[in-house]
């Protein structure tokens, strides 16, 4: 991530309003490459250049992206690790966003509400208004502290605070003095495992939800029959598209001009282009990634898959079955397209893939060569 006249620069989104400037954090409205609407919290310099406030985002997007609250929009996207790490939220009428990432920030619960409130009230324009108070849940434990912090004061709190310390301390002597007296008549049993709420993350990982791919090795060409047209024969001097955070590597015929437009909670998104305008390119691939518990679960989940990729791209459903795991559909026209939904295990991960391909007359064979290298990649 980069920034450019002041706006960060996030792969995949074009944010195009700030809503608050915070020491800690900018929060942005923008829309995906897909056009969905969403709010961004970007860490400042300041922020970034904490390990306390890294580490603070990090852990409140855990729950934002495993356990939302009611009212509270999923998190959809997040690159903790990055410069300036970012975490993306939906932007839906009625739920808090990823603004609310911002209260735990500087480590103290409750102090940023007039800021998030500005949010919000900026962002009501949108239709995402204020939570009506009375569809809330009740009050959480979190929130009956930050209540009686802000009737006590910060002083008191912390006078009350020692004193509790000071009682546990006193029944935790008492307790172990207890504890060590009939420890020797305990039977001994297995160790009881430690509950970790909210569940670990992958680490490390493109998003909370997507695991990070690790890279196949590239299979060099050999001659073989492909699914449709022309492939690479033996020995072809290809260009190894890789570093891209894809399982699979795959041969391009010219130097490769590759993109990552994004992620979202399931799925990864990338293209790969002969220049760096799409429009000035005469290849031009666009790849889905999903993935699955198994193959099972990728062959059952196939057809959801396909429509949100397919609408993602613009682009026609794979429609033919070429065989158990594989669907291609051919469209010719102006600009000669392939599309194809693969789904494969790879090092014991199994994977829904989508691939669209087009091209200026004369590229057909390219193609083809592209779509049957990645088909053969993904055995």
């Amino acid at each position: 991530m980069s920034q450019v006249n002041s706006t960060p620069q996030l792969q995949g989104y074009e944010l195009d309003q700030r809503l608050l400037e915070h020491p800690l954090a900018e929060i942005w409205r923008g829309r995906s490459f897909t056009g969905m609407e969403v709010v961004a919290l970007v860490l400042s310099e300041s922020g970034a250049a904490d390990p306390q406030v890294r580490d603070r985002l990090d852990q409140a997007s855990r729950g934002a992206a495993l356990e939302p609250g009611e009212q509270q929009t999923p998190l959809w996207a997040a690159n903790l690790s990055a410069d300036r790490p970012y975490a993306i939220t939906q932007l839906i009428p009625g739920q808090s966003g990823a603004e609310r990432l911002l209260d735990p920030l500087d480590g103290l619960l409750g102090n940023d509400e007039e800021s998030l409130s500005a949010v919000r009230s900026q962002l009501a324009q949108y239709g995402a208004a204020p939570l009506n108070q009375a569809q809330q849940k009740p009050p959480s434990k979190v929130e009956v502290a930050r209540e009686y912090r802000h009737k006590l004061g910060r002083w008191t709190y912390l006078v009350a605070a020692i004193g509790v310390l000071i009682v546990f301390t006193a029944l935790y002597s008492v307790g172990a003095a207890i504890g060590s007296s009939i420890k020797d008549q305990r039977p001994a049993g297995p160790p009881i495992a430690t509950a970790v709420s909210p569940s670990p993350l992958p680490s490390p990982g493109l998003l909370p939800g997507v695991p990070k791919p690790r890279t196949a090795p590239y299979l060099p060409p050999v001659t073989t029959t492909g699914l449709v047209g022309a492939t690479y024969p033996t020995g072809a001097d290809v260009q190894v598209v890789d570093g891209l955070s894809l399982p699979f590597a795959f041969g391009w015929p010219r130097p490769p001009h590759k993109v990552e437009l994004g992620e979202s909670s399931t799925m990864i998104y990338r293209r790969v282009l002969t220049e760096a305008k799409p429009t000035d390119s005469a290849l031009d691939a666009r790849i889905a990634l999903r993935p699955c518990r198994d193959l099972a679960a990728c062959l059952a989940g196939r057809a959801q898959f396909d429509k949100e990729w397919t609408d993602s791209f613009k682009t026609p459903v794979p429609a033919s079955a070429k065989d158990a795991r594989t669907w291609l559909t051919v469209q010719k026209g102006p600009r000669y397209t392939l599309t194809m939904t693969r789904a494969y295990t790879s090092a014991g991960r199994s994977w829904l893939v989508g691939v669209t391909l087009t091209g200026a007359p004369g590229e057909e064979p390219a193609i083809e060569r592209v779509l049957n290298d990645i088909w053969r990649q993904t055995q």
